[in-house]
């Protein structure tokens, strides 16, 4: 009963071939030669081939019966089962084939391969097994121009390389300055900022630091930084200023009877203002004159305004040699036929539109001897309290007092005269 049950089962299988196809071994030998090249010992290509001759007979001996009571009805079923491997493993042939050409197009366009391994319901799943012989032995390379090309990296886990995010860099807004202007420049980045002067020649302005920056010439700056050996940067304009001068009228001359030295500018400009050394205030005019009542030097600084809006400046001394004292003479003599010489007024009051008082008083007991407010009353050496001449060659006390000095002028002048 046995032997015939075996024979059955024997005739059954017998001549049974496991259909093959010739284009998908083909497709495969061609992936498993560019994934690793077979050498003459590699046993690769017969690795589907051995798994599916395995499947049917480890299917076949699992059908064998073990005792005589075995029925027809078991034959039956061995053959179905049988059958049934077959048809999985030629299953699985379909499948496989398809994933290696999937994996051809695909290998075309990325090096992360999708080769997937196929289930089989049975233990054996020859796809499976090849796709970990494969991976064993040549790890996935990913070419990704940030990485290094040699560098395996799992093909399950890869997912692409996330873009670096590097943190904005602040270039300062530097408005267009005046030349010899200081300006503050905030470098609040992590890295260095230059700048640029016309020449070439720059500045460092260090990462988290402010820096003060005077210009010495004028031109187009640029403020930037410089990364893969590109600069990155913007502009200011450093604007040229006037150069001012002027000329010095330094011989004594008055106007009107007031100390007056005429200053002129020969810088071209749109204003002019003048800064005169121990005097409030500023004067304003490309020409002017300037009143010194007391000796000494003064400085005068002249401040010129381009059409630009750029101001230069320039400063000059100049040297006083005598005080202001209304041009008085000390001495005159009542006798001569010169009207200029026998009487006494101070010469400036004569030729000043000003208010004033003067006063003559004798030394000898302090009295006041003559006044007057009237510039054309000169004193003729005459004692009011008397009205005699006062004694010869004998010296005199005047004083003025001046109701409306001009800007720098006292209001108080006094001195000697004597009556000869």
């Amino acid at each position: 009963m046995k032997e015939n049950l075996e024979n059955s089962i024997k005739e059954s299988v017998k001549g049974y071939e496991l259909p093959y196809d010739p284009s998908a071994w083909k497709a495969m030998s061609k992936k498993l030669d560019h994934v690793m090249p077979i050498s003459p010992k590699s046993k690769l290509k017969w690795y589907l081939g051995g798994a599916a001759t395995i499947a049917v007979i480890v299917s076949a001996i699992t059908l064998l019966p073990a005792e005589k009571s075995t029925s027809n009805q078991s034959i039956k079923t061995a053959k179905n089962e049988v059958s049934s491997t077959i048809k999985t493993v030629n299953t699985a042939n379909t499948s496989i084939t398809t994933s290696i050409n999937k994996s051809d197009k695909a290998n075309k366009t990325t090096n992360d391969a999708s080769l997937n391994a196929i289930e089989v319901t049975n233990d054996v799943n020859p796809a499976k097994q090849i796709m970990n012989e494969v991976n064993a032995i040549t790890p996935l390379r990913v070419n990704n121009s940030n990485q290094n090309t040699n560098q395996p990296i799992n093909p399950i886990s890869y997912t692409g390389i996330s873009p670096i995010t590097s943190k904005k860099i602040e270039i300062a807004d530097v408005g267009n300055i005046c030349l010899g202007e200081t300006i503050s420049i905030v470098n609040k980045n992590d890295i260095n900022l230059i700048v640029f002067d016309p020449n070439g020649i720059k500045t460092i302005i260090k990462p988290n630091k402010t820096t003060s920056i005077t210009p010495e010439i004028d031109g187009k700056y640029t403020i930037g930084y410089t990364e893969n050996s590109q600069l990155t940067s913007k502009s200011f304009i450093v604007m040229p200023v006037p150069k001012p001068d002027f000329s010095i009228d330094d011989q004594n001359s008055y106007e009107n009877g007031i100390p007056s030295i005429n200053v002129s500018a020969t810088t071209s400009g749109n204003s002019f203002t003048w800064d005169l050394e121990n005097q409030k205030g500023s004067v304003f005019g490309k020409d002017i004159s300037i009143h010194y009542f007391n000796k000494g030097s003064y400085k005068v600084l002249l401040t010129v305004q381009g059409a630009n809006g750029c101001k230069g400046t320039e400063t000059k001394t100049i040297q006083i040699a005598d005080d202001y004292n209304l041009l008085a003479v000390n001495a005159f003599d009542p006798s001569s036929n010169d009207n200029r010489l026998n009487s006494f007024m101070p010469f400036a009051l004569t030729q000043r539109n000003v208010d004033f008082s003067m006063i003559i008083i004798d030394p000898k007991d302090g009295a006041v001897i003559f006044e007057t407010n009237d510039a054309t009353n000169h004193w003729t050496g005459t004692d009011k309290r008397n009205g005699q001449m006062v004694p010869a060659n004998k010296a005199y006390i005047w004083k003025v007092v001046i109701q409306n000095p001009v800007k720098g002028e006292k209001s108080e002048y006094k001195s000697t005269i004597i009556r000869l």
